[in-house]
């Protein structure tokens, strides 16, 4: 679309596109759902979400009341009641025709919510997709594999299956970019699409055990009807063979008197299809009629081989005494199709007196038949030989059902064919499986929702525990950075002794506890160490010598530290001068004895300072500096040597 095309059909895409889907509705729901998802999808793939979620809330408030018309319970609204709210709505139009079918409107449900999800995986966008592509194939296997009788519901969708289809490839088309990199995804989709292919399962077997028992008992019932009907003519000839039999006892043949009064003890309210019951004299002329009415009375004298020469050879087989006999369906003298039977009578001499004649109206037959049914239920039609001889019910909205009986008269067979209405049958159908499906739905999703909700929890929970345990490590890492700054503060990188700083601190904790005895040490000539021998070398005789201090202090009492440069101090709490000198000699004996040299050979000495601080005021700069002048005097003395500073008292 070109662009200023573009920029001038965006904002109006809304209104035009509900204008079409509205107007679409008045040619069915089908047409304008699927129009409605196409116009929800394009505008997804143009960025235009809030148009999208609007076509498709349109289309799902649309197939709304047809979903719900499947679904609610009848003790809560009737089929009756929905039929009733369509015609007030559409007077011409049928349930079937304003709503598609169940598996068809589910599944255009299910992709009109998704972009009311906005496509989002955490919201069960896939699941319905997922769900949308079993319904279609759902669909289609009911068109491969169809029931032994026409569909009362066809659950496919016709024409319209194509273009949902298409509708349901292009919405995956369009959501894969966001769904892909997501195993949870499929953790979660897999065992939703399984109980959802369970629940499809579930509703086919319901779906056709439903409509096969509504089919067998609409049958049912006109096979009830047509065996009671025939019943009751078998009936009525077996009460007429015996009426036959009667004129046995009399020695003439019956006079009007007596044909009255025995015909009225067998004709009957319940018999109304007998239009009369005759006495044929053997010539065939009709002799006696009952009831005497002005057609019955019209007929009497006839001749039935003029009257009905059709029906000769059987009105001669009776008059023969050859049996009981009976015409086909054959037009009355009273008028309109019946059929006779004719039984032989014979007097108590066993002589042939004539017939006995019954003839049933075919047209209060079937209104005997029909009298015990409703016109709002089915289209009954009686069929004789190339003719229908009676209708009845509304022919209006008949049901894909055709039920024929065969209405067995004593030699006379009639074809009774039943067409229940179609809302007749959608009244008796169960819903339960279109609620079945409904709730199988529901718990995929849930069970979607469930699955998904844990494995992002589960994966939350990883990511926690592996970013706390980051954390733990960086908490650990600065703990030991923390404590290495706080060590080096208070020690010599280098060997590992306390620094002048902790020195201090340690000796002035020491203030009230006297005698305190310090000793200050300095190793001799160490400037030519560094200067000839490398700072390495220098390095290494600075540790031996921080060993040695600390090892001979330890001894004693007290403790060594590094107080600068080549210079080391210790300190001796407790410690009387003599104990303090004698602890530095030690010290420098020792060190003496480790023959480290110089690079002339000779071996690396140390020369020492001792003070103590017997009580009174303690002044520990005063006491540095004596220590320091007993050290200075020491090297000036030729070195390697311990000097005592005057003793510190009150």
């Amino acid at each position: 679309m070109p662009q200023p095309l573009a920029r001038f059909a965006g904002p109006l895409l809304p209104v035009f596109g509900t204008a079409a889907v509205t107007a679409l509705l008045w040619a069915g729901t089908a047409p304008a759902a699927l129009f409605g998802i196409a116009l929800a999808q394009w505008a997804a793939a143009s960025g235009r979400t809030k148009t999208a979620q609007g076509f498709s809330a349109l289309v799902f408030i649309a197939l709304l009341p047809g979903f719900f018309s499947y679904v609610t319970p009848e003790a809560l609204i009737s089929t009756g009641q929905w039929l009733a709210a369509v015609s007030a709505v559409a007077p011409e139009a049928a349930l079937t025709q304003v709503r598609p079918p169940l598996l068809a409107t589910l599944a255009l449900m299910l992709l009109a919510l998704i972009p009311l999800l906005r496509q989002r995986a955490r919201l069960g966008a896939p699941l319905l997709l997922a769900g949308a592509g079993l319904l279609v194939a759902a669909q289609l296997a009911c068109r491969l594999w169809p029931l032994p009788i026409a569909p009362l519901l066809a659950p496919g969708f016709g024409v319209w299956l194509a273009p949902l289809a298409g509708l349901t490839l292009s919405q995956l088309l369009l959501a894969r970019a966001r769904w892909q990199g997501k195993p949870r995804l499929n953790r979660a989709l897999v065992p939703a699409s399984a109980l959802l292919c369970a629940a499809l399962v579930l509703w086919q077997y319901q779906y056709r055990h439903v409509e096969t028992r509504l089919h067998d008992a609409t049958r049912q019932e006109g096979d009830v009807l047509a065996g009671r009907l025939a019943d009751d003519v078998h009936r009525q000839l077996d009460a007429m063979r015996r009426f036959a039999h009667a004129w046995q006892l009399l020695h003439t043949s019956p006079s009007a008197r007596q044909w009255r009064r025995q015909a009225a003890r067998l004709y009957d309210d319940d018999f109304r299809y007998l239009v009369n019951i005759a006495f044929i004299h053997p010539d065939s002329r009709i002799i006696h009629v009952y009831p005497h009415s002005r057609l019955n009375t019209s007929v009497r004298g006839q001749h039935l081989f003029a009257a009905q020469p059709q029906s000769r050879p059987v009105i001669e087989a009776a008059l023969s005494g050859r049996g009981q006999t009976s015409t086909g369906i054959i037009e009355l003298l009273q008028g309109g199709p019946g059929i006779i039977y004719y039984l032989p009578m014979r007097d108590a001499d066993d002589t042939l007196t004539g017939a006995a004649a019954m003839v049933i109206s075919l047209p209060l037959l079937a209104d005997t038949l029909f009298d015990a049914l409703r016109p709002d239920r089915a289209l009954w039609t009686w069929h004789g030989p190339r003719r229908v001889l009676a209708r009845f019910g509304s022919p209006s909205r008949p049901g894909p059902w055709r039920h024929r009986y065969r209405l067995d008269l004593s030699g006379q067979t009639l074809e009774i064919v039943q067409r229940p209405l179609r809302d007749y049958l959608l009244a008796r159908r169960s819903r339960l499986p279109a609620i079945t499906l409904t709730i199988g739905l529901v718990l995929a999703y849930l069970l979607y929702m469930v699955l998904y909700t844990l494995r992002r929890l589960g994966e939350q929970n990883v990511a926690f525990q592996r970013s706390n345990a980051q954390l733990q490590e960086e908490i650990d890492e600065r703990r030991r950075l923390q404590q290495a700054v706080e060590w080096l503060a208070h020690h010599d990188e280098l060997t590992g002794l306390a620094n002048r700083r902790r020195f201090l601190e340690q000796v002035d904790s020491l203030r009230d506890a006297p005698p305190l005895s310090l000793v200050l040490c300095d190793i001799d000539h160490f400037k030519r160490v560094n200067d000839q021998l490398g700072h390495l070398t220098g390095d290494e005789y600075l540790k031996a010598v921080a060993g040695i201090g600390q090892a001979v202090m330890a001894e004693y009492g007290g403790f060594f530290a590094r107080y600068g440069g080549e210079e080391f101090i210790g300190c001796l709490p407790g410690a009387h001068h003599a104990r303090a000198c004698h602890a530095a000699d030690t010290l420098r004996q020792r060190l003496f004895q480790r023959a480290l040299r110089q690079a002339d050979g000779s071996r690396v000495s140390l020369s020492a300072g001792v003070v103590t601080y017997r009580g009174g005021r303690f002044d520990l700069p005063h006491m540095m500096q004596a220590a320091d002048d007993a050290l200075y005097r020491a090297k000036r003395q030729g070195r390697n040597r311990t000097e005592s500073a005057a003793p510190l008292a009150e």
